[in-house]
């Protein structure tokens, strides 16, 4: 109850804050529990207290009960409350929903168990506990509490002055002139004292608020990008004080950081690059032959606890010499690393076909007018110049991945065909239940204490997501948070190439 009530007043009292990270907390998942199909949608709480929203569609095989289960990184299974059964959505017959009490900040899974006629499927689904923001109190429910509050305080002082007059005379007795003055002085006495519990209570209440805004409501990391010239070529460096005292790192599809550029205003230049740890807190990598320019910097990692965060900053990239833009090619020293450039960012633009260099076509299955928070799968097919199927190879471990940035920049995520959960976390949260790993980490280490297996079978099945037959179409779960203009670069690889595929789009008001 009390920390109900603390929930309660910090959504009223304090004003919203701007939420700096990437505006896309909601966490999606397609992929298998056990033999069911199914998708997720997991909505965090904004407060910490406060409940998540959970909500689960079996696909096929008949589910007949869905339970969802909290559980925090360093508690496993056994520290974990019992499971929340998910109630059937009235009108729906294979959609489940559930809401979910998190008491506590910081890394959770949601473990969730289907049972019906294919007997029992289970999967875990990271998610971060995080407050994000709080509510200011509306003025008639301040006004309202004030005047209840001055009534009770009235009515407390004035029980005390009749305790003192009358409580030891017989009924009908009136009180004597020193039982009256020594009422009054009761009264004022009360008043002291009540006045006291008052200011320490706010003095309370003012350190309970500190400690919210400054140590449990989400702060970004501290990213320093800056761009070197070393020789012939220009290398991105990172600096990320934070990671000094953090968990260390842990490899998500074989790479410690995935870093995206995209050149502002035009969002013209992108790139997807995996930078090199040079130490606890120091990252590098070579840039391509990306046009000077002002550039936002976004940066995904996954920390050993299975929080996943992305790192943000603004970069400025020198015009590269003639040396170096011929050479950048051969400075880059990870093959995964793809850039591109397209047209200037343009939402009215409604061409949903996208050129793959000389050979090949990158076509989204539009699915009509698209509104906020409307689950949708973005789907894409890539033929070739005689339009035929292109059978896509793995990117990464996976079939594609998806960018997606909003023009004003208050919205950037990452998308795998499974959808924007972390593999790495995911591993993590389940080993962890199982009791398969410390339910600790190496905060200030160099190196994780928790060393991850290779992905099984069925991970890998997830991480390349439902395929077609052709095997040339591609998927990702999504829900667009809110309405605005965004633009999507989508990631294929196609005989050893990574292509990139430009879309704009606008999600209109719902």
């Amino acid at each position: 109850m009390k920390r109900f009530a603390i929930t309660l007043f910090l959504f009223l009292v304090f004003p919203p804050l701007v939420w700096a990270h990437v505006g896309s907390p909601n966490v999606f998942f397609e992929g298998k529990a056990g033999p069911y199909p199914v998708r997720v949608v997991i909505r965090p709480a904004e407060v910490i207290p406060g409940l998540a929203e959970i909500s689960v569609r079996v696909e096929e095989g008949g589910a007949e009960r869905v339970t969802a289960l909290p559980m925090k990184w360093n508690a496993g299974r056994k520290g974990a409350p019992p499971p929340d059964v998910a109630r059937l959505v009235p009108g729906e017959t294979n959609l489940f929903s559930s809401q979910l009490w998190f008491m506590e900040g910081g890394p959770h899974s949601v473990e969730i168990e289907v049972a019906g006629a294919r007997g029992p499927g289970r999967v875990v689904v990271p998610v971060d506990a995080v407050a994000r923001r709080v509510l200011p109190m509306p003025r008639l429910l301040g006004g309202m509490l004030a005047v209840f509050g001055s009534v009770l305080l009235v009515l407390f002082l004035s029980l005390i002055g009749a305790a003192v007059r009358e409580s030891v005379l017989e009924p009908g007795i009136e009180p004597e002139p020193t039982r009256c003055w020594r009422a009054r002085a009761g009264m004022a006495v009360g008043a002291i004292v009540l006045t006291v519990l008052l200011w320490g209570g706010r003095r309370w209440w003012d350190a309970e608020a500190a400690d919210y805004q400054n140590n449990r409501l989400y702060r970004p990391v501290s990213t320093l990008a800056s761009v070197q010239v070393e020789g012939n070529r220009r290398v991105l460096r990172l600096e990320v004080p934070g990671f000094a005292d953090a968990a260390p790192l842990v490899p998500e599809h074989g790479r410690l950081m995935h870093l995206f550029l995209i050149r502002e205003p035009a969002l013209d230049a992108f790139a997807h690059l995996h930078p090199v740890k040079r130490d606890r807190r120091t990252f590098e990598a070579p840039l391509p032959a990306l046009p000077a320019g002002s550039y936002q910097l976004y940066a995904d990692v996954t920390y050993e606890t299975g929080s996943s965060d992305t790192l943000t900053a603004r970069v400025d990239i020198p015009q590269a010499s003639t040396e170096s833009s011929v050479t950048s090619s051969s400075t880059i020293n990870d093959p995964e690393d793809a850039w591109r450039m397209a047209l200037e960012f343009d939402p009215k633009r409604a061409d949903r076909k996208s050129v793959l260099g000389s050979n090949y076509t990158m076509t989204w299955a539009f699915p009509g007018p698209l509104a906020p928070n409307q689950p949708v799968s973005l789907r894409f097919a890539v033929r070739d110049s005689q339009g035929q199927p292109v059978v896509l190879e793995p990117y990464l471990g996976m079939r594609g991945h998806l960018a997606l940035r909003s023009q004003d920049g208050s919205v950037f995520t990452h998308l795998h065909p499974g959808g924007s959960a972390s593999m790495a976390a995911m591993q993590l949260a389940v080993y962890r239940a199982e009791g398969k790993l410390p339910l600790t980490a190496a905060f200030g280490a160099d190196d994780p204490i928790c060393q991850l297996p290779p992905a099984s079978r069925a991970e890998e099945q997830w991480l390349q997501g439902n395929e077609d037959a052709d095997g040339a179409t591609i998927s990702f779960p999504y829900a667009f948070p809110k309405a605005g203009a965004y633009r999507l670069w989508v990631q294929v690889r196609i005989n050893g190439a990574i292509l990139t595929g430009v879309y704009d789009i606008r999600v209109s008001p719902s």
